[in-house]
Order: C-alpha cells, then structure tokens, then sequence
C-alpha cells in the first residue's frame, strides 16, 4: 500500500509538471504577435469624382494600414470627427490608393485638399464599396438654374472686384474653389475682363460653407478663359449705359448689393451728362416736390409684384439721389416684403402724399385664403366689418402708429376685402 500511494503521487506530480511546462511552451508562442501583410496595392482609377470621402469618426488614420507592423496613428478618432464636421472645404477628403490585406481588409490612402493630413484608414472588408473609416462624400451640390429667379437668369453680369485675390468672389475656378482635389482657377487675374458681360448657365452649393457658386461665360466669346466659377456674391448686374440726360436708379436686395431687383430711369430733357441731378440748400442736397413725387411712383411700379418695397423715400436716400450725375447711376436699397400668411390680411398705412409710412398684417385664426374680412348684407353693395374685428384691426394699426406722429382714418377700413 504504501509503495503504490507513492508511486500515484509520482506521476501525479509528474503530470501536474507535464502541463506546467506545456503552459509554458504555448505562453512563449502566444507572445511573438503575427501581423498582417499587404496582397495587393494599387492607384484607384474611378472617376476622381467618385473618390471624394469623409470620415466617418470610427477608424483612426495610419501611418500605413493599421494592422501592419510599424503602423502608427497619424490622426486619432477625435481629430478626423472634427475635420468630418468641418465647414470648410479645404478639409474635403480625396482617396487614391487601396490596399488589401491577407486578413480580407480594405484599407485606402488618403489625403485632405489642404494636405494637413494623409495615411491609410481601414476601409471595410470589399473594395467594391467604401466602408469603416471613410464614406463616400459630396463635396459640391450643382442644381442647375433652379435656385435662380428667372431675372437672375437673364440678366447678364460683370465681376464686381477685377484683380488677383484667390477669394472665391475676384477670378473664376474651373471647379468651386476646393470641391475637387488640385483643380485650381480658370484665371488668376480678372483685371483683363473687367468689361466682360457674363451670364450664368449652372448654380449649385458647397456642401460644407452652404454657399452659393454660379457658372459664368462670356457672352461674347464661348471659349473665353475667364469661363469658370465664381460665388455669386462676386458678381454685380451689368447694366445698359446711361443716357447723358438721365440718372438710373437701381433697387437692390438687402442682404446683397450686387442683386439688382429692378432699375428706374428719370429723364430731364437739356440736362448735360456729370451735372447733379438735384441741388444744394439750406446745409443738405435735396430735389423738386415733383421729382420726389415721380420717383416714388415709379419706384412703387417698378417694384409691383415682387417680394420688395420702397414706398417712401428717407432723407439720405433723396440726397443721395440729388447728388447722383446725369448719365450715371446709383443703387438704393429696397425693404424685402414677407410673405403675406393664409389667414392673414396686410394693411398698408399710407400717408396724406400716397406714400406708404409702414403696414401690419393682421390675422385671424379659421379662416381660409381668399376668403372675406368682412361682409354684405344681401344685395347691398357696402360692406362692413364685424365689430370685434374692428376693434381688433384699430387696435393693432393704433400700435403700429405709435411714435410716427400719424393718427389712424377708421373709414379707410372699409376698404379691407378679402384675406
């Protein structure tokens, strides 16, 4: 008995010793890690187009695939969510290599258009589509003429600051500035064509600023080198010349100058071209009651129908008016109009003279488009308002009179028809 109990304890511990060892071994093999290799490496040749990614903010960029020994991180997770969230184009994003590991992994090199970074990002498991680390992206949005108002589409237009600058609004691009990788300016001075007339055949937008770019040519010359692109804030509405005894006042958008909504033209029979319009008296330049009067109307004509207004003229804008030169012309800015609402009437306040001092639009809640505001009596011809809409009407035009010094005529109110 006591020879078998030792002889089990012997190979019980020479088993327990087999496994320690056999540990061991597999311990030392486990420890020398094994890397991937690269089966294939080539230059992408779809169209370039085609090869413009974002990140997605799930793979780090790489020094070389990263699954390869010696790859390291050249942009971490954090910096490549920032340029995916980017608003500037410069860090739009070009793949033009892809790789393929033993492993079955997609990996693509990679390039911002300002070349502040480049490496390799894991891409998926199919060259076939873009996946993992970046995803295919759109760097420029062309929506042909439809943003366009069918004035800005024909009007003709000149570049509104000729020179060097490479600022989006001074020359022309071949592409929208930074929407296609290394395809730079058609032109980088615009000095020479500071006379040419343009006219714009496609708009679109920069996905990142949200800006508006607009195609121009040469209407005179097809294959004109300043063709290109350009934002449409770098141009200004050309204009016909001016007869040497007339002024032309153009009427411009608010939010940009360069729009021109529509032009007046005032004609004074014997004037000479480069004298003032208007004169100089009592400290200000000012012009005729009559010329006022004619101006305004005109300015409401040429105005009716759009989203525009200009109804009364201020101080400044009537010396700025009296101070332009015949056979010249000047720009006033015109009040854009908001949209009038369903249910809703406006109600222009106008002054003794025509012109209109403000409006205000009041609402009432149920009520259809095109429907009455007030009402008739069976085959009477007057119409009346209901009491609590007057009062209601009065009430809101009261307010909106406050401080201006004019007072409300309650029998213009009969005049209110329909919604």
């Amino acid at each position: 008995m006591r020879f078998d109990l030792k002889r089990s304890l012997f190979v019980s511990l020479a088993a327990l010793g087999f496994i320690a060892v056999a540990g061991t071994v597999n311990a030392q093999t486990a420890s020398a890690k094994t890397y991937a290799h690269v089966i294939s490496n080539e230059k992408m040749t779809t169209l370039p187009q085609n090869r413009n990614v974002n990140f997605t903010g799930s793979n780090a960029l790489y020094n070389k695939a990263g699954t390869l020994k010696g790859a390291r991180v050249v942009a971490s997770r954090t910096t490549l969510n920032k340029i995916k969230n980017s608003q500037s184009s410069t860090n739009n994003v070009r793949a033009y290599q892809v790789a393929v590991t033993n492993r079955g992994s997609v990996y693509y090199k990679v390039v911002t258009y300002d070349g502040a970074y480049r490496g390799w990002i894991y891409g998926g498991k199919s060259v076939a589509s873009i996946a993992g680390g970046v995803t295919q992206y759109t760097t420029f949005k062309n929506q042909g003429l439809s943003t366009l108002t069918a004035a800005q589409q024909s009007a003709t237009y000149k570049i509104a600051n000729p020179g060097t600058a490479n600022n989006g609004t001074t020359v022309t691009y071949k592409q929208p500035a930074w929407t296609q990788y290394k395809v730079g300016r058609a032109i980088t001075d615009s000095t020479p064509y500071a006379s040419t007339i343009f006219k714009i055949d496609q708009v679109g937008t920069r996905t990142r600023e949200n800006d508006q770019w607009v195609h121009i040519y040469d209407v005179n010359n097809a294959n004109s080198p300043a063709n290109g692109w350009i934002l449409m804030s770098g141009l200004t509405q050309a204009q016909a010349p001016v007869a040497d005894n007339a002024i032309q006042i153009n009427l411009v958008d608010p939010s940009n100058n360069s729009t021109i909504v529509k032009s007046v033209t005032i004609t004074r029979s014997g004037a000479t071209k480069g004298t003032n319009f208007g004169y100089y008296s009592n400290g200000g330049w000012t012009i005729s009651q009559s010329d006022l009067a004619s101006i305004q109307n005109q300015i409401r004509a040429a105005l009716s129908g759009t989203n525009y207004s200009l109804d009364s003229l201020t101080t400044a804008q009537i010396a700025q008016i009296a101070q332009t030169n015949f056979g010249s012309s000047t720009n006033l800015v015109a009040n854009k109009i908001a949209n009038i609402a369903d249910n809703a009437v406006r109600i222009n306040l106008v002054k003794p003279d025509g012109t209109i001092l403000k409006y205000t639009d009041w609402s009432k809640s149920g009520v259809a488009k095109g429907s009455n505001v007030g009402l008739s009596a069976s085959g009477n011809t007057l119409w009346s308002l209901y009491s609590g809409d007057q009062s209601s009407m009065e009430s809101q035009i009261n307010s909106a009179l406050s401080g201006t010094n004019f007072q409300l005529n309650t029998k213009k109110l009969s005049k209110i028809y329909d919604f």
